[in-house]
């Protein structure tokens, strides 16, 4: 996570990245203390991206920084993209951004070059849809799937019941802690390519149940690395902070309207006809690899050089100097 870091944020500023410290808050305080007593610099960013804590514990941790070292200036990276009430400046939800920029360049060294090489050829699914923890909401769109004979139209995994788009993986054992093992985020490049949208199924989509905030992961950005069209089931107006960063939803293809409602079969019912959309129109008459192709190169073209601006957009807006 440094690399994309330090390539967003130039060294002017003390990068103080929370998600490679102690879960533990009395220690992640100690050790942030002791990296800020070795800087001379005035401004000092607090970097949370993960799903450590929510935001709120990220305000509490910089007040006790800020009681020690009232002469730097705090500004708060924080992984969550409300407009929210904090005690210092605050620069909102670049977290799943950077994390699957992070994973992209783990996976493909700095120039991305095999997600950059992504062709406009014919696709055969209509959708990709991955599925690692059992969840709720993701067990009942599978569910939903079935029942309305659409799984066959899509790549879609469920690591619960063991079954991955891997080649070779059908089977798979639970972690000691009931967790499943996480797959290779982009090993999946051929799946994608034979795909016409991902449908996202979020870590969390009612933010009266999230234990973080209103956070997004690399989930929700990689429709926007491998070139598809997004559908992203998360928590509501999560398009509109999209929409204000440049980001091309296709509100003129399918309907978007399942971002504004909390009810899920809703949610459902409207990406539903979305597919069909899809399947009639931009398979049919193969506008996919016209003017959509050109479409999702561009959303792709803005997550590789958008992060820098999007920081610096937002530095000016706060009247950083």
């Amino acid at each position: 996570m440094h690399n994309v870091i330090n390539n967003i944020i130039d060294n002017s500023y003390e990068k103080i990245l929370l998600d490679e410290m102690s879960l533990n808050i009395d220690e992640l305080i100690a050790e942030a203390s002791l990296q800020l007593e070795k800087s001379d610099k005035k401004r000092v960013v607090i970097v949370k991206v993960g799903e450590m804590f929510d935001v709120i514990v990220v305000n509490n941790i910089t007040k006790k920084l800020h009681e020690r070292f009232s002469d730097k200036e705090f500004i708060l990276l924080v992984n969550d993209y409300r407009e929210l009430d904090l005690d210092f400046k605050f620069i909102k939800s670049m977290a799943g951004w950077c994390i699957v920029l992070h994973h992209a360049e783990e996976h493909n060294g700095e120039n991305m070059e095999s997600f950059r090489s992504i062709d406009n050829h014919q696709r055969k699914k209509l959708f990709i849809s991955r599925n690692n923890k059992g969840k709720d909401h993701r067990r009942s769109w599978v569910d939903f799937l079935e029942k309305n004979n659409l799984k066959s139209k899509g790549h879609v995994s469920e690591g619960w019941n063991g079954i991955f788009l891997e080649d070779g993986i059908d089977t798979v054992e639970t972690l000691p802690d009931g967790r499943y093992p996480s797959r290779n985020d982009f090993s999946l490049l051929d799946f994608y390519n034979d795909s016409f949208c991902e449908v996202v199924l979020s870590s969390e989509y009612d933010i009266t149940q999230s234990p973080y905030g209103a956070f997004d992961t690399e989930k929700e950005w990689r429709p926007f690395l491998c070139c598809v069209i997004p559908q992203i089931v998360i928590f509501n107006d999560y398009d509109s902070y999209l929409r204000d960063e440049g980001f091309d939803l296709f509100d003129d293809v399918i309907d978007t309207s399942f971002y504004k409602t909390n009810n899920l079969d809703n949610k459902f019912e409207i990406i539903k006809s979305n597919l069909e959309i899809i399947e009639n129109d931009l398979v049919v008459n193969d506008k996919f690899r016209d003017d959509i192709w050109l479409r999702v190169k561009s959303n792709q073209n803005k997550l590789f050089s958008g992060w820098k601006d999007y920081f610096y957009k937002k530095i000016d807006e706060l009247n950083i100097v």
